[in-house]
């Protein structure tokens, strides 16, 4: 209100400052002292025009000055006090003038706290549907007033309130498909264990192939099943992260341990440069399930005696940023823009699976408030994540 205040002055060459019903100045256009001396001289100079006062010091071509009582607060009232400065030419309609512009300048000042008013609710609106947004579909606005705004926020809850059922709706759909489907390859499993022990005895090399084929069938839809379930969650952000203090050197490490198997089985070159001095604060699962689920596709998908390279390195911004390239063909742009999207797939001979592994990477790296990202480079495929070196505490859901 000052701010305001002190460019009206300055644009109408006028002194303004705001008292209370006591007199005490609240506020004031400039740092000088009030021209008390002024004010004494046209005290009983002053005509009432509708509801503010005006004197008559315009006439003799000196200063004019004008009060114009206003509410400061409810049920408090004060004035807003305006001296104009010198005119050269006298006017007959100076006092209406001058009237009109001190009015001007009331109503003004009165519209920042009606311009407040109305900003507000919109700024909570804004608010709510941006945290709605981000994941968390219980958030409701507290947007309640009895105006047209306040119906706006009341027909913004009762979207949030459908949005959530639905997506609620949507998981408890995928977590009854999911036990549903798991019934039946349970007892699969257990005709098929009972058919392979019955025969043992007999010469069943063929049928032995057949039950082998079973059995990795029933495996790949266990696993589907598990990555769609694991994939809803993420989605609704069921449950918050569990930060703690972790060493993604030492996760790539322990991955890599386990995937040895298949790096020797395909003769695989696996380099690795790994800064040990980058602890960061995440959910140490979460985390553990992107980089498998990369570390994965990188083996599986580099032809047999290929290359993966994997660097973790402190990157700008107080980020860490992990990268995985290996040695295999250049995707085409529909690829790259595709590949995080749940059950894609490219038209490569080795692209195989269930196509969520990168769409659950991207939920979990996402959820940290980092990103993560596709590129062809000169020697292959490659990955890249950069996460933030983030703190307990930081709000991170």
């Amino acid at each position: 209100l000052k701010k305001q205040i002190s460019q009206f002055a300055e644009a109408f060459s006028v002194r303004i400052w705001l008292t209370d019903h006591a007199g005490t100045v609240l506020l004031k256009s400039s740092t000088g002292e009030i021209p008390t001396e002024i004010l004494n001289e046209y005290k009983d100079e002053m005509h009432v025009y509708d509801n503010y006062s005006i004197s008559h010091g315009f006439r003799r071509g000196h200063e004019a000055f004008a009060t114009i009582p206003i509410e400061i607060q409810k049920g408090i009232q004060g004035s807003l006090n305006i001296l104009f400065n010198r005119i050269e030419k006298p006017h007959p309609q100076g006092g209406f003038g001058l009237g009109l512009v001190a009015i001007g300048i009331v109503i003004a000042i009165l519209v920042i706290p009606l311009s407040r008013l109305i900003t507000k609710p919109l700024k909570e609106l804004k608010h709510s549907s941006l945290t709605i947004a981000d994941g968390n579909l219980s958030h409701r606005t507290s947007v309640n007033t009895k105006d047209e705004i306040g119906e706006l926020g009341r027909s913004f809850n009762r979207m949030a309130d459908k949005i959530e059922r639905m997506v609620r709706g949507g998981k408890e759909l995928t977590a009854n498909i999911s036990h549903e489907l798991r019934s039946p390859l349970t007892r699969i499993r257990i005709a098929e264990e009972l058919l392979r022990s019955r025969w043992e005895a007999a010469d069943g090399s063929d049928f032995e192939r057949l039950l082998n084929n079973i059995r990795e069938d029933i495996n790949e839809l266990d696993l589907l099943i598990g990555r769609i379930l694991e994939l809803s969650k993420l989605d609704i952000h069921e449950t918050p992260l569990k930060i703690e203090p972790i060493e993604p050197s030492d996760l790539i490490l322990e991955m890599l341990e386990r995937l040895h198997p298949v790096i020797k089985r395909r003769n695989l070159v696996v380099s690795t440069d790994l800064s040990k001095s980058s602890s960061i604060y995440a959910e140490k699962e979460a985390l553990r399930s992107a980089l498998t689920n990369i570390l994965d596709n990188a083996v599986k998908f580099t032809p047999e005696g290929g290359s993966v390279f994997i660097i973790l390195k402190p990157s700008d911004h107080n980020t860490l940023k992990i990268s995985v390239t290996n040695s295999s063909e250049a995707l085409t742009e529909k690829d790259l823009n595709s590949i995080f999207e749940p059950f894609y797939r490219t038209d490569k001979p080795l692209a195989s699976g269930s196509g969520l592994g990168l769409a659950i990477a991207r939920k979990n790296i996402e959820r940290h408030k980092g990103s993560i990202n596709a590129f062809n480079t000169k020697y292959g495929f490659k990955i890249e994540i950069k996460i933030p070196v983030s703190s307990p505490g930081t709000g991170i859901s």
